[in-house]
């Protein structure tokens, strides 16, 4: 199908970026029409805790072999304690003797971001070799799940990993304001460091596995993650913040020292189907607030485009209604 209006779209998507002072790498697709577009796939962009959605199918995974239940109880290891997450474990809890079902441990690595959580989860899921032999599997390539969150946090703050048994929730607990603000330290050794990255388009499948149920992802699985993802509150700064009245986002955000990302599926109103959407913003020299403001925007522009380019879904008009029903002219 040919976009005429798609370079106006991309332009004003370079727009809005350049406020961010950094680069931005965006991906969509409508899943009915398969109607889609990138900026900046040839690049990789650190994710952030958006690492987390494919860390939750991994241990979906492992529920649909029958290998463990999303009721089975877990309990959090002591070095696992991870602060840096607003409403996760490592800040609500300061001494050991934490369980939580696997169906919990995911509800908070997604929904609050909980860095103890996804450490806990990538243990459940077997770790780095088998997160990476369970993707390659099922040929989930150009996106990489292999750092634990005691590492990123260790990576961020430019701080040595500390020794087994020392947890970051530890070691932050008396840092410096200048190390706990590492977001947004503009030389931080963490927008430089080789590590877990993604493409636009890798992000894409991801979601587009999800919403469809297929590929590695069982109906478990979109079950579970579409019921968590939907009640996720970070993008509520972000990718949610400005959509219109009735447009609804399953979602997860990810944050890093220049970084910004979004993720997600937004369902359109009025049957017009459901909408994958990727949003990285990396190497920004402006802060975090100004880069929520860059993803939000660039999350309505294109949610826009894609309802006023595709159809609403032919709904007969009640008789009395007034309305002579699709298609019509103004």
């Amino acid at each position: 199908m040919i976009e005429p209006h798609l370079p106006n779209l991309i332009a004003e998507i370079r727009r809005i970026a350049a406020i961010a002072k950094g680069e931005i790498g965006v991906g969509a697709l409508h899943l009915e029409s398969r109607r889609g577009f990138t900026v900046n796939d040839d690049q990789m962009f650190p994710p952030g805790s958006a690492v987390k959605v494919p860390l939750a199918l991994a241990v979906l995974d492992r529920v649909d072999r029958g290998e463990i239940s999303l009721d089975d109880m877990v309990e959090v290891l002591p070095m696992e304690m991870n602060p840096m997450a607003p409403g996760g474990l490592g800040e609500q809890f300061v001494r050991p003797g934490i369980a939580l079902s696997v169906y919990n441990h995911i509800e908070g690595m997604i929904t609050r971001s909980c860095n103890t959580s996804t450490d806990v989860c990538f243990r459940i899921a077997g770790g780095a070799d088998r997160i990476a032999a369970w993707m390659a599997g099922i040929g989930l390539v150009d996106f990489q799940v292999s750092r634990t969150m005691r590492y990123a946090l260790a990576v961020m703050h430019d701080l040595p990993l500390p020794p087994e048994g020392v947890s970051m929730q530890e070691v932050l607990q008396n840092a410096t304001p200048e190390i706990l603000d590492a977001r947004n330290n503009p030389n931080a050794r963490f927008r430089h460091e080789e590590r877990d990255h993604c493409r636009p388009s890798a992000m894409i499948e991801v979601m587009r596995r999800i919403a469809e149920a297929s590929d590695g992802v069982s109906k478990l699985g979109r079950r579970t993650m579409l019921d968590i993802m939907e009640r996720e509150v970070h993008s509520d700064l972000r990718a949610r913040a400005r959509l219109p009245h009735g447009v609804k986002l399953a979602g997860k955000t990810g944050s890093g020292a220049g970084t910004a990302t979004n993720s997600g599926l937004v369902t359109l109103p009025e049957g017009r189907g459901t909408l994958a959407l990727a949003l990285f913003v990396k190497s920004s020299r402006a802060d975090m607030a100004t880069r929520n403001s860059v993803i939000a925007d660039v999350a309505r522009v294109v949610v826009d485009y894609y309802l006023i380019t595709t159809y609403p879904k032919v709904v007969a008009p009640s008789a009395d209604s007034g309305v002579s029903g699709y298609p019509c002219s103004v």
